[in-house]
């Protein structure tokens, strides 16, 4: 008989050094009868952890809010980093459920984080995903797969997961894969779950340069192992660490600009963790520049996260201590404070396992790059503003817990899990862009917030989710391109108003319950339902816009079931509302539809693509223009034009221009330009420019190098219609009449072909030759009126020394346009 193993953690409380409050396997270990996990394993790598058949492990909940760095989710996980074999048989097979019962999402499950694991005639039930599969490997044979939230995850592209023969239902979803992970299901049943079966998502990949600092590599200046600094003390130079500095009150370390701080890693206990770092309970005065910043990492030859311990701030709270223009890797949590007060400034916090962890302290980070860590930031029971940061490419985004937040201007973006996750807190969320993560923004448990002016976009699962909160905000976000839902809400009270939803996947704003008022949104082409009702209270929606479309199609409710509440959506409005657009740049891939107003000067960044669908309006306020560095798709059609134009609408140059600069691959098409400075200003770029009106303009068109096409096009009542300077482009059938000047080519006009086109009454020349260009223009086959040609013509004919128009042959009657065939 084989005796049952009980396998009991314990959390113990321990003072600096930390070390994690789990079981890091430091062993091959083989697990067998009854195992009872009441606290996150971790098998490292290098490390297998064996299950024999019959073996039945329950997991207990999770009593605490910790989460430790190395782990991946608050509930109590097992980890594989090294090799999982758990190879049950069909007459004795292996069990992972909860300590009691099997609700789904009792604990966190199997987590493969970048390591193998293979599951043969296992059953894998109340967990919040079965299996989730991160740059790993992993088989899954004859086994069962259900009542968790999720069967299996898999992510990235580097991952592969293979299930043969397997059952997975009845759980949430069934299998998720994501970000191009590799699967595999044949011969595997996966039906009868609950609100999918099969689903995959691929977040775009941000090509945006992330910030990084240099230090040099020079010799140490100072060596030092345990020590206590007792008296204010200043580091310059390249300073190397192995062990423990302890800065106690009332004194102070300064930290100089250009200085390099290098922890040994020492690993007494062999659970991978170093324990170097600095306690700081005086002050810490880090103050690098962006010339010459500081930077604090592994003197270890092959780096790593988790190589030293933390820039750890305790009890500091009577001066602020301040952390700028500092880079911090390879730590296990790069920055840790407690009961203090901390400012961080223009950091760099990369590559560790958190980046920023504290509670009961007040911190303040702006304008830091937080990228490449397990977790960015993870907080409790503190005072925190965040402006103008970059959280990016980590596994979990923000993660705060009571907080009182005031977050603005700040960047979350293709974190693999949430952006960010509120519970308990009051936030003030306003002017933030959070795109490509699989949860944007996930708020529960809350009493007070205003989110206003976001932009929740391209997020694999949900945009907004809302949970158990009263007293909410949701204003003039914009929320589109989601996977599931736009917003999703549960026992939430708030108002809904001003919002432009749009382009989500399935639900515009999934509902279980609600009290509060939908209102002022636009609510357009989500891809099954604008409101999809699934509880039994009515919904209050009056006054929005609905992209047009039957209502009875766009909104799920009793009509549809009889169940369900109803949506009231009298007084609906039959035009969109305007969405003025809250930021300066457009960073990710983003879809604009309705009626969208540019109040400043705005950008596309490099390797993001701005889409404007049919019929949409782009107004600008004075002064105001796009620039795109990336790539514009404006496509309208024949019945659905998109427009550019200026909300004041009384002339020329109210606003300034579309400008491309080596935005190839761009396209505009049916498009109406008015009341610019120019219409279209193309620099460097491979542009078609088509079935569109410039009018009204002080210039419709101009561009530089090329290659550039326009054709069937108009441009009239602009002072000048197209303007080239060193140009190369195709202009061919369109018509050019009512401006001062039709063409004016300032300089190299050889690389232009003007024909078939429709060139009349321009009130000075159809085609004006620049005195500085010393080139023919190919301008044949054209049609210039009823006069002569050459009247029509300032060329090399009126003053020596430019180039000629060589206009012949040409058209004696209007060229007839295709469409007008």
């Amino acid at each position: 008989m084989i005796r049952p193993i009980a396998i009991v953690f314990l959390l113990i409380a321990v003072q600096f050094p930390s070390t994690a409050s789990a079981t890091v396997l430091p062993s091959d270990t083989v697990w067998a009868g009854e195992v009872i996990v009441s606290e996150d394993v971790l098998v490292p790598a290098g490390i297998t952890l064996t299950i024999k058949p019959g073996t039945t492990i329950r997991v207990a909940l999770s009593d605490s809010t910790k989460m430790e760095p190395e782990f991946m989710s608050p509930l109590t996980e097992i980890t594989i980093r090294g090799r999982l074999i758990a190879e049950g048989t069909k007459d004795a097979p292996i069990s992972f459920n909860r300590v009691e019962g099997d609700g789904a999402g009792s604990w966190a499950g199997i987590i493969i984080d970048g390591g193998t694991a293979y599951l043969k005639s296992c059953t894998i039930q109340g967990a919040e995903t079965g299996v989730y599969a991160l740059n790993g490997a992993l088989l899954v044979e004859d086994s069962l797969i259900t009542k968790n939230q999720y069967g299996l995850v898999a992510e990235d592209k580097k991952t592969s997961a293979i299930i043969r023969n397997s059952l997975v239902t009845e759980n949430d979803c069934g299998l998720l894969s994501l970000n191009g992970a590799g699967t595999d299901t044949s011969g595997s049943i996966i039906s009868g779950n609950k609100k999918k079966d099969i689903y995959s998502s691929t977040a775009r990949e941000h090509q945006r340069p992330l910030r990084q600092y240099s230090g040099d590599n020079k010799e140490p200046v100072r060596r030092y192992g345990d020590e206590v600094l007792l008296t204010d003390t200043i580091w310059r130079g390249n300073i190397e660490i192995d062990g423990i500095i302890r800065v106690p009150e009332r004194v102070r370390l300064i930290v100089t600009p250009g200085t390099v701080v290098e922890f040994k890693k020492k690993d007494t206990n062999g659970d991978g963790i170093g324990e170097n770092g600095l306690l700081i309970q005086g002050l810490l005065i880090a103050k690098g520049t962006l010339e010459k910043p500081i930077i604090f990492r592994s003197a270890e030859k092959d780096k790593a996260a988790g190589d030293w311990d933390a820039i750890n701030i305790m009890n500091s709270n009577g001066a602020q201590n301040l952390v700028e223009y500092c880079q911090i890797e390879n730590a296990y949590r790069a920055l840790h404070f407690h009961f203090s007060r901390v400012m961080v400034n223009g950091a760099v916090i990369r590559n560790n396992y958190r980046g920023i962890q504290f509670q009961e302290s007040s911190v303040e980070i702006r304008g830091s790059a937080l990228y490449g860590n397990k977790s960015g930031v993870r907080a409790r029971d503190s005072e925190l503003v965040f402006e103008d940061n970059d959280v990016s490419g980590n596994y979990r985004g923000i993660d705060l817990f009571r907080d009182n937040l005031t977050a603005r201007g700040n960047r979350l973006m293709s974190n693999l899990m949430e952006g960010v996750k509120v519970r308990e807190g009051v936030s003030i969320f306003k002017e933030n862009f959070i795109d490509g993560n699989r949860y944007g923004l996930m708020v529960t448990d809350s009493y007070y917030g205003n989110f206003e002016r976001n932009a929740l976009t391209n997020n694999a699962e949900t945009g907004f989710s809302m949970k158990n909160m009263d007293n909410i905000e949701v204003l003039g976000n914009y929320i589109s391109g989601n996977g599931f839902n736009g917003i999703s809400v549960q026992n939430v009270r708030a108002t809904i108003r001003g919002n432009h939803i749009s382009a989500n996947r399935e639900r515009g704003i999934g509902i279980i319950s609600f009290d509060g008022t939908i209102t002022g949104n636009n609510l357009a082409k989500n891809g099954l339902y604008a409101i999809g009702l699934e509880g039994p209270g009515d919904v209050s929606a009056p006054l929005n816009w609905w992209g047009g479309d039957d209502l009875e199609k766009v909104i799920f409710d009793k009509n549809d079931e009889s169940s369900r509440g109803q949506v009231l959506h009298e007084r609906a409005s039959a035009d969109p509302f305007p969405y003025e657009w809250p930021f300066r740049t457009v960073p990710a891939d983003i879809t604009w539809g309705g009626d969208i107003v540019v109040q400043s000067a705005t950008t596309v960044t490099p390797g993001s693509i701005l889409t404007i669908l049919p019929k949409t309006r782009v107004e600008f306020a004075e002064g105001s223009g796009l620039s795109v560095r990336g790539k514009i798709i404006a496509e309208g059609d024949r019945g659905g034009k998109i427009t550019f134009t200026s909300l004041q609408k009384k002339g020329a140059s109210d606003w300034d221009e579309l400008l491309l600069d080596s935005a190839n691959g761009s396209v505009i098409a049916h498009c109406v330009f008015e009341y610019a400075t120019w219409g279209v200003h193309s620099h460097f770029t491979g542009l078609t420019v088509s079935d569109s009106l410039f009018r009204k303009n002080y210039g419709g068109m101009r561009f530089m190098s090329g290659p550039v096409e326009v054709k069937h096009s108009i441009f009239e009542g602009n002072y000048i219609g197209l303007r080239s300077y060193k140009g190369k482009a195709l202009i061919t059938e369109n018509i050019i009449t009512g401006n001062e000047i039709g063409i004016f080519v300032r300089e190299k006009g050889g690389g232009l072909t003007v024909n078939r086109n429709n060139i009349f009454a321009n009130s000075r020349y159809g085609i004006r030759v620049g005195d500085a260009n010393d080139e023919d223009v190919n301008a044949r086959e054209n049609w210039w009126g009823t006069g002569n040609p050459s009247d029509a013509i300032f060329d090399g004919r009126r003053e020596p020394d430019i180039g000629l128009v060589l206009y012949e042959p040409y058209l004696k009657e209007p060229y007839t346009l295709p469409e007008n065939k």
